[in-house]
Order: structure tokens, then sequence, then C-alpha cells
């Protein structure tokens, strides 16, 4: 089987992935080394330590990468150019809805939603943009073979075929001993859903008078000047999982997830997870038997009761890394391939009609 993974972009440096990038340059990565005859292809470079064979399209046209309409309209037109006859499936991961000259059996995973980003974009022209994104997701479900949604919440609004799941690497996110005073981390933006602003002001104003010597890393794009709060600006991966291992909780208020690579990662790292919902949290942490799920009014206490409460910490420590064993990586490449077999069936029967 010859499979092609697509995605727009890849993880570059100098710039913070997204966390879609981050997921299709790990499955691709785990499925070249699981020997997997494996193609990515995608509009920007692949990492310099990519394992996997890649296909940059449209070189001379790189230089629009940062042009949003390039990227949402005349990509997913120009991909009818390329058509794709040499996989025997192609897996998406976004800008595909205007691919409709089909050579090759295709699956589509979803993401999370535009719908649920557009309503929680802070900004009017992200909220615009994503409620136009919505349709075109549709259009895209209907174009595969075969559909995945990534949690409880994209898999019933695509209606997609299979329930998906997310995975990380073990060799970066594992337990290990924790900071002698408290510390926790952020991980996100300052701005938008991910609501670093939010997390710095609770963590000063209403954490520190109560526990003067706990530490907030935040692994941010801004981060405020003060003497109970690191700047870890865009840190890479290693720097990011030693801190994650150490700190006594993860701190996130998003708003919105599709799935939550952080919630995971924290769930590796044997860290405790305190958080505002969404349907991420939801699902990563199962309503709140994992992590514990708060609402804005409740944030700064639950750090303070989390810290105070050894067993309590422990007992998410340790339900924490049972849960993670469900987010196996060789459960989603069993899945990959349950996926990649059961298009390429379809895409035979419709083909001998």
């Amino acid at each position: 089987m010859k499979i092609g993974i697509f995605h727009s972009t890849l993880p570059a440096s100098g710039r913070k992935p997204g966390g879609v990038e981050i997921f299709v340059h790990r499955l691709a990565t785990a499925l070249a080394n699981a020997g997997a005859d494996i193609e990515v292809i995608s509009f920007t470079k692949a990492p310099d330590n990519a394992p996997y064979r890649h296909h940059q399209l449209f070189k001379r046209l790189s230089r629009f990468s940062s042009s949003r309409f390039f990227m949402i309209v005349v990509l997913p037109i120009l991909l009818n150019i390329e058509r794709f006859k040499t996989y025997d499936v192609i897996h998406f991961h976004g800008s595909d809805w205007f691919y409709a000259r089909r050579c090759a059996a295709s699956v589509r995973t979803f993401h999370g939603s535009a719908l649920w980003e557009a309503r929680t974009a802070t900004g009017l022209k992200r909220k615009l943009s994503q409620y136009m994104l919505y349709p075109l997701e549709h259009l895209a479900r209907w174009l595969a073979d075969v559909t995945i949604g990534i949690g409880a919440e994209a898999k019933q609004i695509y209606q997609a075929d299979y329930l998906g799941r997310l995975f990380s690497s073990r060799e970066l996110f594992f337990p290990g001993p924790k900071t002698s005073e408290p510390s926790f981390i952020f991980i996100g933006t300052w701005k938008g859903r991910k609501r670093g602003a939010f997390v710095a002001e609770t963590f000063m104003k209403s954490v520190v008078p109560l526990l003067p010597t706990a530490t907030l890393f935040m692994a941010c794009d801004h981060v405020p000047q003060c003497r109970s709060i690191v700047n870890l600006l865009n840190p890479p991966d290693d720097v990011v999982a030693q801190v994650l291992r150490r700190s006594w909780a993860l701190l996130s208020a998003s708003t919105y997830e599709g799935f939550g690579l952080p919630y995971l990662e924290a769930l590796m790292s044997g860290t405790a997870i305190i958080t505002t919902g969404n349907s991420g949290a939801s699902f990563v942490l199962d309503g709140g038997n994992y992590g514990c799920i708060a609402t804005d009014g409740e944030f700064a206490s639950r750090i303070v009761e989390l810290t105070r409460n050894t067993r309590m910490r422990q007992d998410y420590e340790e339900r924490g890394l049972a849960r993670a064993e469900e987010f196996l990586e060789a459960r989603v490449l069993a899945d990959s391939f349950t996926a990649y077999n059961h298009a390429i069936d379809k895409f035979a029967a419709r083909a001998r009609r």
C-alpha cells in the first residue's frame, strides 16, 4: 500500500507550529518508522529531520504561503492539477474541499470543527473566515471515501466513519520528579481562544497571594515581566517536555479544543491538569475523571486546592497515566490502516460501477 498524507504546512523552525501539522508530522514519522510506504505532500518544506519522503507542491508559488486567500481558495483548486495518481490512498488533513478529480482512495480527518472555531474566535476576521470554512469542511466530507473525526464532537458534527485519537512521543513525554516548590505550565497563545492573558492574570492576582513561592512557566507568544512568571518564548519540544514533566499541573483556559495535545502530553508526563471546559478537554479527560475541568470563577481556587491537597494531585497523576494508555501510537496506526483499507475498498467498488 502506497500512502500519501497531505497537509498544507509542516512544522518549521522560527515559528510556532499548529497542532494539526505537528500531528501530521508525527503520524508520518510513525508510519515511516513502522516500514510503511509513505510520502507526505505539503505546500511548505518538511522538517530537516523528517524520516519520510516528502513532495513539496508548487514550489514557485511558495511565497504565497502567508496568504490566507491563497491557502483556503487557490491551493485546494490547484490540487486538481496534481491528482495524486501514484498513491493507493491519500490521507487529507485539510484544504481539500475543491479537490474533485480524485484518482485514488481518500481519507479525510477533521481535527475539530470550524463552526466551534468561529463561535469561540475573539477577532471578527477570524470568526468570519471560520464560518466560511465550515460548509467547505462538509464539502470535503462528501468528497472523501472515509472520514475520521478527532474527538466525539467532530465525529458527530461531520458524521464521520471513525472516532480518531491523537498520540504523542513517549521518548519526550514521560513521568519524572516534580519541582520542590509549586510550579505550573501554560502552553498556548496570549490572545484568542487559548487565553494566556486570563491564566497569567488569574495566577498573579488570585494564586500568588496564597502561594507566594509558586511559579508559572508560559510557553507562549507573549509573557509579562514579573517575578512569578517565567518566559518560555517558542521553546523546542524537549524543553516543553522537561518543564511539563516537573510541573505540578498544566493550566489551560482554552474556550475550544478539537482534541488538545497538551492535555495528552500532561497525562503522559504524570502531570495533573486544570482546565476550563471545552470539547477536547471533555473527551481526553473523560468529562473530568482524569483532570479538573473548572469554570472561570473556580479556576484560581482549583489551582490552590490542587496544590495544597497532595493526595488529590497524586491521584490525578496516577489516573492520568492510565488514561494515556488509551492514546498509544500503535493504536492510532492500527486505526489508520483500518481506515485506509476501508477507503481503498470503497474507491474500488465505486470504480467498478
